[in-house]
């Protein structure tokens, strides 16, 4: 006898997987690009970090929409909702002080690795879920937010690197976490049979 689970689980991970992977893909460019081209003014900095924030906002909201009837909905969108608001503020007011963006960086990647976290830990009942990897991009993400308040006078070539390093960080953590996802379906599948 099959369990019903593993086949629901399998048509849901066929669903899902690319999402994570989505949003790992453009961390990991955004991240390339600030690394191997440190930006030179604050309003190219705001515009990049305004555009980022603004699709991976919208790609999490739809996200939490999709799947509403499974766990973390509510979490997702808000944390959706928190990037997208992060991104249009720091879009309206490019010519502001990099001072008001790099708390703006702090207080957003904070509240994104407080979410991260919480969604991620309530996955760990699911065996091979892979939430180890949304609890480490958590983490790292609460921590980088901590960093930038407690150092907001370092350069600005010096922060667009560490934005870079982070958005890396969180990039290939939010891929591997897909490709978790979409292996731990193809395991529900052959089991289903």
């Amino acid at each position: 006898m099959t369990e019903p689970l593993f086949p629901s689980f399998s048509s849901l991970a066929k669903q899902v997987w690319y999402w994570p992977v989505i949003r790992g893909v453009i961390a990991v460019v955004f991240g390339v690009v600030a690394l191997v081209s440190p930006i030179g003014t604050a309003v190219a900095l705001a515009v990049i970090i305004g555009i980022f924030a603004v699709v991976d906002g919208v790609v999490e909201i739809v996200d939490g929409i999709r799947y509403r009837d499974y766990g973390g909905a509510g979490l997702r969108i808000a944390i959706g909702a928190i990037t997208l608001i992060f991104g249009l503020l720091v879009l309206v007011w490019p010519g502001k002080t990099l001072t008001v963006l790099i708390y703006l960086v702090a207080i957003w990647s904070i509240l994104v690795g407080i979410f991260q976290f919480v969604v991620s830990f309530m996955l760990r009942s699911i065996p091979g879920s892979g939430w180890g990897w949304g609890v480490f991009a958590g983490l790292v993400s609460f921590l980088f937010g901590i960093l930038v308040i407690a150092q907001p006078s370092a350069g600005l070539t010096t922060i667009i690197w560490i934005i870079g390093i982070y958005a890396l960080i969180i990039g290939l953590a939010l891929i591997a976490l897909g490709l978790q996802i979409r292996s731990l379906g193809k395991r529900a599948a052959e089991l289903a049979l």
